[in-house]
């Protein structure tokens, strides 16, 4: 037969909703004071050990290899010294890349040539090195001089002839290292090390992909890819980015995978540590007694929480009921790891009554509130992966204005897409606002009184490039570059140098629009060096605009 299961319950039913007068604790005799203290639980003893020490085991796996892109293969080593996003997001290089410009060409190239003059080496020798270099790597822009723009052509005017384009004396060394035993250009051997010492100059300064392989950045779908792998003991384990945009790159851009063919070196430190657990505190948490003086940041009395504030609510009962349960315990681990606790034991108040230590179960171990954890990756199949991974990833960098800056919107009116350039670079290394530097669409003569005249289109500046939409298979929509009276792209985020048209997919350019833009990038890596990259991020653009584009136009 079912039963029934009834019970009463007691609930305090207060006057006013204010709690300051019951947290007041107004004391009017010491029988109220026990009362009151037996009331909140200062005499339980029940499970009122503190912990005094807590001894950690584990390891952490060290990252040992970088693959670029979504291409699989075994990618190439990473000694951790280059930060992980100026790799992933420097611009692919060459003897004529974009990456590094004519200005920096120059530059480098000019050093070059004072380190030469200013080491011990015979003068007809250098002499010669110089009158090579200058026929071999000429300064310029690889037969478009008659497209540069006129501070550009002064440029190049100035220093054709004086200086050799260090960006293609770089490429050059770089497929062929010199080394003593095969002088380059005429020089001794003892150039080698003053090649050499301009070499890693370059690179501090020109931190560039490799030439080779595949680029990082989608420019498809606007977003950088790219894995690295460790060696977990004999298990290979890939954490991947899927969709990196730039900026701040950490744990959360990652995806665990399991072996894909990176065979990462074997890397692990092991971790020990014993140390003393420090109570969890945060400013204006109440004492963790109840007579225990407040501070007076503290104002619970002012905590109001809807019933939909879930997250306010757990911040006041964690403060109020659960915070002396917590504690910390420090754990320092080496940057670029994937760290893995092993052992957790606990030395209480009681052990020596309870017959020793603690043994915990480890995060995600158990069921229930021993499954929780913190800084779990995810897995491409939708699951958990525990472990803390520390990407190696500088603390901070130092960012230039915007080389170039594309904003992306949609035009309601026009039923168009557009790419606005509104910044692009110039060969000599300055910007070129495109904003402001287009001049506006002449105005149609009008017709004469009393006349219709009939207009096909209106006109729209040159740096708005239209988004055509396309569908190159059932389901699944494009955006395509297309142009209006011959207007190109100057910049490079538009030329991305894909085989036929630019296009992205239509769901990367939302309603409120999107910026991108390229900018340098300067930090250090872990070993105090200089990196300078070129980085592309993708923002929130400003809404919606209007091109003032109409079509079939009749005026009078």
């Amino acid at each position: 037969m079912p039963s029934i299961t009834s019970w009463t319950r007691l609930e305090p039913r207060a006057r006013t909703g204010d709690l300051r007068p019951s947290l007041e604790a107004q004391v009017h005799d010491p029988a109220w004071m026990l009362a009151r203290q037996w009331q909140l639980g200062e005499f339980l003893g029940d499970d009122a050990g503190s912990p005094v020490w807590v001894r950690v085991r584990g390891h952490a796996d060290r990252v040992t290899r970088y693959r670029p892109g979504p291409a699989a293969g075994p990618g190439v080593p990473y000694d951790g010294a280059a930060p992980l996003e100026a790799l992933a997001e420097a611009e692919p290089g060459g003897p004529r890349s974009t990456a590094a410009d004519l200005r920096a060409g120059a530059e480098s190239g000019q050093h070059l040539l004072r380190l030469l003059r200013a080491a011990d080496l015979p003068a007809d020798a250098v002499a010669d090195a110089v009158t090579l270099l200058l026929d071999d790597y000429p300064l310029g822009l690889t037969g478009q001089e008659g497209a540069a723009d006129e501070a550009t052509a002064r440029y190049l005017t100035v220093l054709r002839g004086r200086v050799p384009d260090g960006n293609a004396v770089a490429f050059t060394l770089h497929a062929s290292p010199p080394t003593p035993a095969e002088p380059v250009w005429g020089l001794p051997p003892e150039a080698a090390p003053v090649l050499e010492a301009w070499l890693a100059w370059y690179d501090e300064r020109h931190l560039t992909a490799p030439v080779t392989g595949p680029d990082t950045w989608d420019p498809q779908r606007l977003e950088y890819r790219f894995s690295v792998g460790l060696a977990e003991g004999t298990a290979e384990t890939t954490l991947t980015a899927e969709a990196y945009q730039g900026g701040t790159l950490d744990w959360t851009d990652f995806t665990a995978a399991g072996a894909t063919g990176l065979a990462p070196a074997p890397a692990r430190t092991p971790l020990l540590s014993t140390t003393f657990p420090a109570p969890v505190r945060f400013p204006g948490m109440p004492a963790r007694r109840f007579w225990e003086f407040e501070d007076a940041r503290v104002a619970l009395g002012q905590v109001e929480a809807a019933p939909s504030d879930l997250a306010r609510m757990l911040v006041a009962e964690f403060a109020t009921v659960y915070g002396n349960d917590w504690y910390m315990v420090p754990l320092d681990v080496p940057s670029g790891s994937l760290t893995t606790i092993t052992s957790v034991v606990v030395g209480d108040t009681f052990s020596s009554e309870l017959g020793g230590p603690t043994l915990l179960p480890l995060p995600g171990a158990g069921a229930g509130d021993a499954h929780w954890s913190l800084y779990s990756l995810g897995t491409a199949t939708g699951g958990r992966r525990t472990g803390l991974f520390v990407p190696p990833v500088t603390a901070g960098s130092l960012e230039s204005e915007p080389l170039e800056e594309v904003l992306l919107v949609r035009d309601e009116d026009a039923n168009l897409a557009w790419a606005v350039e509104r910044r692009v670079p110039t060969p000599h290394g300055t910007t070129l606002d495109r904003a402001g530097a287009t001049p506006p669409a002449e105005a149609p003569a009008p017709p004469p009184a009393g006349t219709l005249a009939y207009r096909l289109r209106t006109e729209v500046p040159a740096n708005w490039l239209p988004l055509v939409p396309v569908e190159p298979r059932p389901g699944s929509y494009r955006l395509r570059l297309s142009h209006l009276d011959g207007a190109t792209p100057l910049g490079r985020l538009l030329r991305p140098g894909l085989p036929g048209a630019y296009e992205l997919f239509a769901e990367e350019v939302p309603r409120e629009g999107l910026t991108v833009t390229r900018t340098h990038q300067y930090a250090r890596g872990s070993d105090g060096r200089g990196v300078l990259w070129t980085a592309r991020r993708t923002r929130p653009g400003r809404g919606g605009a209007a091109s003032g584009l109409r079509f079939d136009v009749v005026e009078e």
